[in-house]
């Protein structure tokens, strides 16, 4: 078994948590992580060859991203031309200029040469399977599993959506594209693609002036449209030069794995959609969002656990009797209007139906959130389970950075040792059956 794209890999993953601990400061933020990926793609080119990327070449497939990614930014500025552009937060004088494309440059050939070596040494084989592990790897790489489930467990719920829409939803699109890139054309595809988009990022003064839920949209769908596309002008002459078997008797099976992978793209960008809608939902970007009630106070019309569909609603349409959603304390309740003053400006005097007394502060107009409009019973238990195990689970290994790295290099290593056997047994069944 060739054991250098596990090298490979494990040197990628190593790079990100060496930079994930260290976080170096200053000049070092940029000198650190251009030294360390250029030694990356340096490593790479040694164990695969200083002619690979060149061997692994397809005119087409290279033609194509470009293609894609020029698209996508004509969308971003587009788009722009309605939300408006602000200016980019980088220095843009010559010295600044140079740092940056030294940074962007060695990130990007790190990346992308170690991309396409592994899905190049794995993804001949079992294409789909590489295409996902890879995906996710880099996704991880780009971004921070840690920073993720910091994420999760700070309970914000505009955090959340912030970073899902900005920066996690976006980032795995790419990486999917990217890594199905590299496997058909090698780095020079994927760099194609990744590479007009990043110097657009890093090198206009203006960019367009986009909120999160704009960047999800904008970071989801043309990457997803652009697999689609790009999959489309494969050619099964194109799949035989990169390695990938595929004889006549295998062209019907060929067909019905194209018709299913149309199936999976257009069902991962309606998932992908879904989501994204699911968040607009989570922090009320639709009009309607839910939240959880953690006491009793309104008993019995609402138990803790239970899910609450609360719609935005103006001060003016709310009555007495109304179960409104509002701001006291810097905390959000969840109580039922009691009366409503108006001596000299509106104050709403609010109860729990579980309380004596109404509650010893009113409620002015524009501490109102919304009111409810359903409850669903005990459906957010499941929420609430979730958090608190994530919760423990996150307060157990962020006392310790040693345990927490060593508690995913553990379970990395399990499931490598778990994927090479794996693949170890699929391979002597099918010596056995002949193929």
């Amino acid at each position: 078994m060739n054991r250098k794209p596990i090298i490979i890999a494990a040197t990628v993953v190593a790079v990100h948590a060496l930079l994930s601990a260290l976080k170096p400061g200053g000049v070092y933020a940029y000198i650190a992580p251009s030294a360390l990926w250029a030694l990356v793609a340096v490593a790479v080119l040694g164990v695969s060859g200083f002619n690979s990327p060149k061997a692994w070449y397809r005119r087409t497939i290279t033609f194509t991203s470009a293609a894609v990614a020029v698209a996508q930014i004509f969308v971003l500025i587009d788009v722009g031309l309605f939300t408006g552009f602000s200016k980019s937060p980088l220095s843009f004088t010559p010295g600044s200029v140079a740092v940056n494309l030294v940074y962007i440059t060695s990130n990007l050939l790190g990346l992308e040469l170690s991309r396409a070596y592994l899905m190049r040494s794995f993804g001949t084989k079992r294409p789909l399977l590489t295409l996902g592990l890879v995906t996710l790897m880099y996704t991880f790489v780009q971004t921070s599993f840690l920073g993720l489930i910091g994420v999760l467990l700070s309970l914000d719920p505009l955090r959340t959506a912030n970073y899902f829409g900005s920066i996690f939803l976006p980032t795995i699109s790419e990486s999917l594209l990217a890594s199905y890139l590299a496997l058909l054309g090698g780095p020079i595809a994927s760099l194609a693609y990744r590479g007009p988009i990043n110097a657009y990022e890093w090198f206009f003064p203006v960019l367009p002036d986009l909120t999160w839920g704009y960047k999800a949209l904008l970071g989801v769908l043309p990457p997803m449209l652009g697999f689609v596309y790009v999959n489309q002008a494969v050619r099964l002459m194109d799949l035989r030069r990169i390695g990938i078997k595929v004889t006549n008797r295998d062209l019907a099976k060929l067909r019905r794995s194209e018709r299913a992978e149309r199936s999976f793209l257009i069902g991962w960008t309606a998932v992908s959609v879904f989501g994204i809608m699911m968040v607009w939902f989570s922090i009320g970007l639709l009009g309607v969002y839910p939240m959880i009630p953690l006491s009793g106070s309104m008993r019995p019309a609402m138990e803790v656990g239970d899910l609450a569909i609360i719609v935005k609603t103006s001060p003016e349409k709310v009555e007495v009797g109304d179960i409104i959603h509002f701001w006291r304390d810097d905390a959000m309740v969840i109580h039922r209007v009691h009366e409503i003053r108006t001596e000299g400006e509106t104050l709403f005097i609010t109860k729990g139906d579980a309380n004596r007394a109404p509650d010893s502060d009113p409620i002015l107009p524009s501490q109102i959130r919304g009111k409810l409009i359903y409850t669903i019973p005990k459906l957010g238990w499941a929420s609430i389970y979730l958090k608190d195990g994530f919760s423990r689970a996150w307060t157990l290994v962020s006392k310790d950075l040693k345990l927490a790295y060593g508690s995913l290099a553990t379970l990395a290593s399990g499931a490598s040792i778990y994927a090479l056997r794996a693949r170890g047994r699929k391979k002597r069944h099918w010596r056995r059956v002949g193929w």
